[in-house]
């Protein structure tokens, strides 16, 4: 479906017809379709929504520049829009910083927070260098080192299908619209302060991701008010969904709730 968020439209795609609701944010560089491995799962007993953020698949002209406020305020206007008080909010990377950041400023909107590989602080020399690289040298000279931070080297040499996805996804990206969000990436500013978040927390952990070490993912875990619920997903890289599906579906599924068929 579409619909509004904030000053864009976006598109969402839906499973389930009862349940709790559970909405999902994906990672910088791809779209929704990140979640299509584990929706059908997810969706037994919930209901649940994957939505492209602002500069990424239908929402790419979103106006610029990306900044966080606006990525966590548009979760915000998708909850609206799809008018649900409150949700089970998932993201992965970028998404999961985006969660965090409309956590801050809207905690009541919030039934859970799971954070799948998610920094709670930027590292802004190395999110400049990305953004210049694609304005100096294009999207190219992008897709074979951004593939290596994302995916294990078995999943590389094997082309997988989540592979060929993400590197459509990352070749085809606008240089500037790619610049404009790892510059607004590197506003983050949420260090610290979920101490007080009311709601449970899951942060799960992937044990073969070049990006964020499963310590690095422990102690955002133990950042958090009450401390999360910390797991560590075996055989994941960064992409945890496009590369280990089952695993992930089944840590989602054990600290999600549904809605249960009685006999």
């Amino acid at each position: 479906m579409r619909l509004r968020a904030s000053d864009h439209e976006t598109t969402v795609t839906a499973r389930g017809t009862r349940g709790p609701a559970v909405l999902l944010v994906h990672s910088l560089g791809v779209d929704r379709r990140m979640w299509d491995p584990v929706l059908d799962r997810l969706a037994r007993g919930r209901r649940v929504f994957a939505y492209d953020v602002r500069g990424h698949g239908s929402a790419a002209g979103a106006p610029l520049p990306f900044t966080m406020a606006a990525a966590g305020a548009d979760l915000v206007a998708v909850l609206d829009a799809l008018e649900l008080d409150t949700a089970h909010v998932a993201g992965l990377s970028l998404g999961g910083a985006i969660a965090q950041t409309a956590a801050v400023a809207a905690p009541q909107r919030f039934a859970s927070l799971t954070l799948m590989a998610a920094p709670d602080r930027p590292v802004p020399e190395a999110f400049e260098q990305r953004a210049r690289l694609a304005e100096t040298d294009g999207m190219t000279a992008l897709v074979a080192p951004t593939l290596d931070r994302w995916f294990t080297p078995e999943a590389l040499e094997a082309d997988t299908e989540g592979v060929r996805y993400a590197r459509e996804c990352v070749a085809s990206f606008d240089p500037a619209i790619w610049a404009s969000i790892w510059r607004g990436y590197g506003g983050l500013d949420v260090y610290e302060r979920l101490r007080d978040f009311p709601a449970p927390v899951l942060a799960l952990a992937g044990d073969a991701d070049a990006s964020i070490p499963v310590e690095g993912m422990a102690a955002i875990a133990g950042r958090i008010g009450g401390g999360a619920k910390f797991e560590v997903v075996a055989g994941a890289p960064h992409l945890q969904t496009l590369e280990r599906p089952d695993e992930v579906a089944d840590a989602l599924d054990r600290f999600l709730p549904a809605e249960i068929d009685i006999p």
